[in-house]
């Protein structure tokens, strides 16, 4: 009795440390993205008027916090360009609220009254990095468009 209950200690033990090792692996990323003036910034890097800000090192389950404080009005929402004309793609997004729809890729999380998504806001937004997100994602600010732009890429 006591080898057996010695064993299942072990065993016990072994597995736990497995399971506590294996899962800060697969422990999700918070990535802050702030709002300084009329720029959005992300780990020592900022956009410009002309060069968007590039978030490229998300994984599958990751949060993209979008923070926005401060004087200038700001707020955040995904976008598509084609031929060279940027419009709203809300699509891509399971903003609080609302059905889930096929192009989904990011889900707003945290959900408070209502959305914080592609609406002007203070404070935070967190959005979750779906199991469909595979190309870049752009986005660009509310309010100054396509003078605050960004990117968000899977890591490669």
């Amino acid at each position: 009795m006591r080898t057996f209950l010695a064993s299942s200690s072990v065993l016990g033990l072994a597995l736990g440390t497995i399971v506590v090792a294996g899962g800060a692996s697969f422990a999700a990323d918070t990535h802050a993205v702030a709002t300084k003036n009329v720029a959005w910034t992300y780990n020592g890097k900022a956009s410009t008027k002309t060069t968007p800000l590039i978030v490229d090192d998300l994984k599958i389950g990751d949060i993209v916090e979008i923070q926005i404080d401060g004087a200038i009005p700001h707020g955040f929402v995904t976008i598509r360009t084609k031929d060279g004309t940027s419009t709203e793609a809300k699509d891509l997004v399971w903003a609080c609220g609302q059905d889930k729809g096929p192009n989904v890729v990011l889900r707003e999380t945290d959900c408070g009254a209502a959305s914080q998504f592609g609406v002007q806001f203070k404070g935070k937004m967190r959005l979750e990095v779906l199991d469909t997100f595979k190309d870049p994602v752009d986005f660009w600010c509310v309010i100054h468009l396509g003078g605050m732009r960004g990117t968000l890429k899977l890591k490669p």
